[in-house]
């Protein structure tokens, strides 16, 4: 009797696993088919939506979409099994509270995002409780989109990269779409670029606030060319709304971006040689810069660099030597060779450790190959090409942007990150400057 007992405990516990794997199997199999299923739809919403301004074909839309979901896949699959979850992750974690709190709070779910309890903790200071604000929305913004996208997602993270890649796609199609405007000669190069380029898609697909900047500079820059080249009045709170976006999510890129958009805005509205309006806009915002320094020794602009490098050098992890910068103009040039390297030129493959930093090496050399590339093989209307409001634009913003993060971040893995939209401009600037038709012989041979 005691054998039959323990043959039908085993076979109970045998069923019980088997039950457990069955549940588990269709689970995932459901997940995968909601993915599925929520892609084809926004598919389907993407395409019809972008046909009237500058249109995608159904293939390119779904190609690109598709593309850039399984790189925000990949992205979350990397930071949890290798990263320990890292800050996606986070937002995930949250974000099921969060779903918790929309469910049995709904008041203080929505009340969460008043500026309320800011201005509390800041002790009554109106600067400092908007200082506090302003950083606690990039978090609470996005926790509670992934929470609404719970429900749908059945709390699943990888379902939640479509239902946010969603959004994060408008970035790259309105730059996409200002760029061919420009140079509707180069659409398939940038096509190529913007939705297809591995590295930039992949830090700009994650769960995470990069996808989100690029989406808020890209609305304001499509808007601001609306506003100066056909005075559309709407465009102005477009523009308001994404500048207030870069705020949230890295209000530091909204300090370098106004002496680029002041040089565009002059250039444009009293017809002035875009080269020369630039030079001059950047050499009288060096001088005030700096200058800001004399006129207030405790608050002043080097003084806010200064302190954003020393708030990272209070963090840990892998970094590169990165001298303590001083509100001077000795110390910010004798920095700037470090600066310039940790951007443009580090990590190097003989020293990068770890698969991101090998892959972050080898975008590296893909720059610097395009750029070599728009050397040798210059379009015959390079030099007009470079002389317009918006490639100069691009060019100044990106180099600025590439200097500031090597002055204040000294975190590799951070800066791949941040450096990601700058990296995304100037190689704009390479392809529209490229000649990119194969030699006669060659095109007569693939076209035969």
């Amino acid at each position: 009797m005691s054998h039959i007992n323990q043959y039908a405990i085993r076979a109970i516990g045998s069923s019980k696993k088997r039950c457990i794997v069955a549940g588990c199997q269709f689970e995932y199999n459901m997940h995968i088919l909601l993915l599925l299923l929520y892609s084809i739809l926004f598919i389907y919403l993407l395409y019809r939506l972008t046909r009237r301004s500058v249109p995608l074909t159904i293939t390119e839309t779904a190609l690109a979409f598709l593309f850039k979901v399984a790189l925000g896949c990949l992205y979350g699959y990397i930071y949890l099994h290798y990263y320990n979850g890292d800050d996606t992750w986070d937002f995930h974690q949250h974000s099921l509270r969060e779903l918790q709190k929309l469910k049995h709070e709904p008041l203080r779910y929505f009340t969460d995002l008043l500026p309320t309890r800011s201005f509390a903790d800041a002790g009554g200071a109106f600067w400092k409780g908007l200082y506090i604000y302003i950083h606690s929305l990039e978090f609470d913004s996005i926790t509670k989109l992934l929470s609404i996208a719970n429900i749908f997602s059945g709390s699943n993270y990888y379902i939640n990269v479509v239902f946010f890649n969603f959004i994060l796609f408008w970035g790259h199609y309105w730059l996409f779409s200002l760029l061919v405007k420009e140079f509707p000669q180069k659409r398939k190069p940038l096509l190529l670029l913007i939705f297809f380029f591995p590295p930039l898609v992949f830090w700009l697909s994650g769960i995470r606030g990069d996808g989100l900047v690029l989406f808020f500079l890209a609305l304001l820059l499509v808007h601001f060319r609306r506003w100066l080249y056909e005075q559309k009045k709407w465009s102005v709170l477009y523009c308001i709304i994404g500048m207030a976006g870069i705020v949230v999510y890295r209000n530091q890129v909204l300090f370098i971006l106004i002496p680029a958009l002041l040089a565009w805005f002059v250039t444009i509205k009293y017809n002035r040689k875009p080269v020369a309006t630039f030079c001059c806009t950047y050499v009288i915002g060096g001088l005030l810069f700096f200058a800001s320094a004399w006129v207030s020794p405790a608050k002043n602009l080097p003084g806010v660099i200064v302190s954003a490098q020393q708030s990272f050098f209070q963090l840990h992890g892998t970094s590169f030597a990165l001298d303590s910068l001083q509100p001077t103009v000795n110390s910010f040039v004798r920095v700037l060779p470090q600066a310039l390297s940790h951007t443009f030129v580090r990590p190097t493959v003989l020293e990068a450790k770890g698969a991101l930093q090998i892959m972050t090496a080898v975008e590296i050399m893909a720059f610097c190959l395009l750029v070599l590339l728009a050397i040798i093989k210059r379009d015959i209307h390079s030099k007009q090409t470079l002389q317009k409001p918006l490639i100069l634009f691009c060019l100044a913003f990106g180099v600025t942007l590439y200097i500031f993060i090597g002055y204040v971040v000294p975190f590799p893995g951070a800066i791949v990150r941040y450096k990601a939209i700058p990296e995304l401009l100037l190689l704009c600037v390479m392809v529209t400057s490229t000649n990119w038709s194969l030699p006669g012989k060659i095109s007569k041979k693939l076209y035969i």
